[in-house]
């Protein structure tokens, strides 16, 4: 299944010494983004003293990342799949790779900023009791995004979630507070103490994109441990660069997930509510839609709903999204 360079999990300056730090990048077909978040890596000179290890988990890319890597990122552990397996089966196999204490997870997508991920590390060596923390998120400019997540539930289908006022915190204009426990974290940026993510097991593989990292944010609080979001470090995120090409099959794809997590995390007679509501929404869309489909925009919402009915009458497959093995 995997084709891998036979590197070790080693420093970033090519020293060996113990990895306090072990980063696992998750890529398909974003060169210039992975290229781009690889020398601010290389660039960081505070992550040195963390004896960082940098490995990337690419999923089959066609457009010469794998070249890219081993030419001018020689000292990266790089491993490229045959296929692509899912983001977080590709988590898991980055994991076990990964030698250092923490394990920072990163999309191809985001860029970081010189000594942010040095104050994590810091922060996470005082919090014993943490399985996972993430950093604010932030646009090229700065400007906060939102960086928690709420767990997904039946009341979503009726009400937004924030005219339900949600607890969980959103992250969006930051925090005076050095750490916040919160429900869930978004994925594009978390890191993982790698002890308590062997004990969990990793991500769970039937999530083969979307809501993996929520799943694993549910168990690890199921177990006592803390999710906490440190608004004190900040990571770039290039939000929705690399799905704005394939946004329907993307969004089909997240319906698949939270199908399952749902299924997972609930009792039947919940779930069979939750896939009720959710296609009776989609078939109202598509039958008042038609009359003011008058933006692109508005006319893409509405294949995606076209697409959504048609899942629930072929009774939900997984190749119905971005996955086209499940």
């Amino acid at each position: 299944m995997e084709e891998a360079e036979k590197r070790t999990d080693a420093h970033a300056d090519g020293i060996p010494g113990p990895v306090i730090l072990s980063i696992v990048i998750i890529t398909k077909d974003t060169r210039e983004l992975l290229e781009g978040l690889l020398d601010s890596i290389e660039s960081d000179l505070s992550l040195h003293s963390l004896g960082t290890g940098v490995i990337v988990i690419d999923n089959a890319s066609t457009d010469g990342t794998d070249l890219m890597v081993t030419r001018s990122f020689p000292r990266v552990t790089y491993v490229r799949n045959t296929y692509n397996t899912g983001f977080a089966a590709s988590v898991n196999a980055g994991g076990r790779l990964a030698q250092g204490r923490f394990v920072l997870f990163l999309n191809s997508d985001t860029f970081l900023i010189k000594g942010e991920i040095a104050k994590m590390v810091a922060i996470a060596e005082d919090l014993p009791d943490t399985a996972i923390i993430g950093p604010q998120l932030v646009y090229k400019d700065l400007r906060a995004q939102r960086s928690v997540a709420a767990i997904p539930g039946l009341a979503d289908e009726f009400f937004s979630r924030s005219l339900r006022g949600r607890t969980s915190r959103t992250g969006k204009r930051g925090d005076p507070d050095p750490c916040i426990d919160v429900e869930s974290l978004i994925g594009a940026a978390i890191m993982v103490r790698k002890d308590i993510f062997d004990d969990l097991g990793g991500f769970d593989e039937r999530f083969f994109f979307f809501l993996e990292e929520t799943d694993f944010c549910v168990r690890a609080r199921q177990k006592g441990y803390r999710v906490v979001f440190f608004p004190g470090a900040k990571v770039i995120h290039l939000q929705g660069a690399t799905v704005r090409k394939t946004w329907v099959s993307g969004r089909m794809e997240y319906n698949i997930s939270l199908r399952k997590f749902i299924r997972k995390h609930h009792c039947a007679a919940y779930a069979l509510a939750f896939d009720t509501a959710r296609s009776v929404k989609a078939l109202l869309f598509v039958v008042v839609t038609p009359f003011f489909l008058f933006s692109t925009k508005m006319r893409m919402r509405y294949s995606y709903y076209l697409r959504l009915v048609a899942w629930y009458l072929r009774g939900c497959p997984d190749n119905a999204g971005l996955n086209k093995n499940g």
